[in-house]
């Protein structure tokens, strides 16, 4: 989109709306710095080692009572309440020094057992994902089965969300649900008390900050975002546009090397690729062999005139995920078609779709990798492994092509 220099100036330069969000976030983070704001897995880590009283953080097990605090007060506001569990005042007088914290134990989140009060949480943290079906059932029976009531163990089960998202009625049953705000409120409690080790304190304000940027609700910031945008819409869709990504990042470096992807292919295949019309987000490559066929340059849709060309693109979720595919493209109808006889007749790898569109088919599509969220990939390892997934595709797929593309007449090699 076109967006001049002075709706820009007017969205950061003096905007004291601007100011104040750019404020808001301009305190350094390391758990920003190093990608885990949405890898629920490394939440699940960190909130294992700081409820644990085990570990050398200094807390005790005061963070472990913010979480009971927490989910009990839930327990006991919300509707059905308190369903037989421990209550506010119960877990405020209950011993978690020598509690046990047990990380994916039969792939629950976390467990913690209290043997000496006959305790045990399992909780089940979503940060962006949601319930799975069934898992929540599965997981209380097997604590159930493990920690049996009547041998005196009582039970607390935790579903864990950023809003206090409600468990399913059937295998969510007996399952508490806690806002990720109501723990981080507790936790905030823990830090202002200056207990634990000035290390490990900054990292639990560290941690409460960044839920507080990216997870949590914060009423005036929000005021503030949506002001920005009535006031500045063109600008900012400007800025989003232009918004860097590493999974974009990668795909210019793959850019870059082009013809060093084209060579690996063509020592694979047998088959001379060359790359075709490329940008810094998508690859295409064409195999110039199969340009002396009938109707191969009927194209209407690339400057090359080739009606069949291989794309590699990103997409899927976050366009975390890079896969390539034969594109027969928009071009002559009976051209198309013979292309398409050609290949169906040879037995070839082709679509789900099964029948020739009218103007796109996108055959063979395989993914090469799926990248890691928040861009916590180390680029020249993924581009090797991109490489090698090239090569590969192109000993699968390419051969095949090249070999059923020679029934439409002699090729020149």
């Amino acid at each position: 989109m076109d967006c001049d220099e002075t709706a820009l100036e007017k969205l950061i330069i003096g905007n004291e709306a601007f100011d104040e969000i750019e404020h808001a976030f301009d305190r350094f983070c390391p758990f920003e710095a190093v990608g885990m704001v949405r890898q629920e897995v490394r939440h699940g880590h960190f909130l294992s080692y700081i409820l644990d009283p085990q570990r050398p953080h200094g807390f005790g097990s005061e963070c472990l009572r913010a979480l009971m605090n927490a989910a009990t007060k839930a327990a006991y506001s919300g509707p059905g309440s308190d369903l037989g569990l421990i209550s506010p005042l119960d877990a405020h007088l209950m011993d978690f020094e020598l509690a046990r914290v047990k990380r994916e134990w039969r792939n629950i989140d976390l467990l913690v057992e209290v043997p000496s009060e006959r305790l045990v949480v399992a909780i089940e943290l979503k940060i962006d994902a949601s319930e799975h079906s069934g898992q929540l059932g599965k997981y209380r029976r097997v604590v159930e089965q493990s920690w049996p009531s009547d041998a005196g163990w009582r039970q607390l089960f935790i579903f864990l969300t950023k809003r206090g998202d409600e468990p399913s009625d059937e295998d969510g049953a007996g399952w508490v649900s806690v806002e990720l705000d109501a723990l981080a409120c507790e936790l905030d409690a823990v830090a202002n008390r200056k207990s634990g080790s000035d290390d490990a304190r900054q990292m639990l304000s560290d941690y409460l900050t960044m839920l507080r940027r990216h997870h949590l609700s914060n009423d005036r910031l929000e005021e503030l975002a949506s002001k920005l945008w009535a006031q500045h819409r063109e600008a900012l869709d400007f800025l989003m546009d232009q918004r860097p990504d590493a999974t974009g990042e990668l795909f210019r470096r793959l850019y870059d090397q082009r013809e060093n992807l084209a060579a690996r292919m063509s020592e694979a295949a047998g088959v001379v690729i060359e790359p075709d019309h490329c940008t810094p987000s998508l690859l295409r490559f064409a195999a110039p062999a199969w340009d002396a066929l009938p109707g191969m340059l009927d194209a209407n849709w690339t400057t090359s005139k080739r009606l069949i060309l291989i794309e590699v693109a990103k997409g899927g979720k976050g366009n975390r995920t890079i896969s390539v595919r034969f594109v027969l493209g928009r071009g002559n109808a009976a051209s198309r078609q013979n292309i398409y006889d050609a290949l169906r007749t040879a037995g070839v790898v082709l679509g789900v779709r099964g029948t020739l569109s009218p103007e796109w088919n996108r055959l063979a599509r395989k993914n090469l990798v799926v990248l890691p969220e928040e861009g916590e990939f180390d680029p020249e390892q993924q581009i090797g492994k991109l490489g090698d997934a090239l090569a590969q595709y192109a000993r699968e797929h390419v051969q095949p092509y090249d070999k059923a593309m020679a029934s439409l007449g002699q090729l020149q090699r």
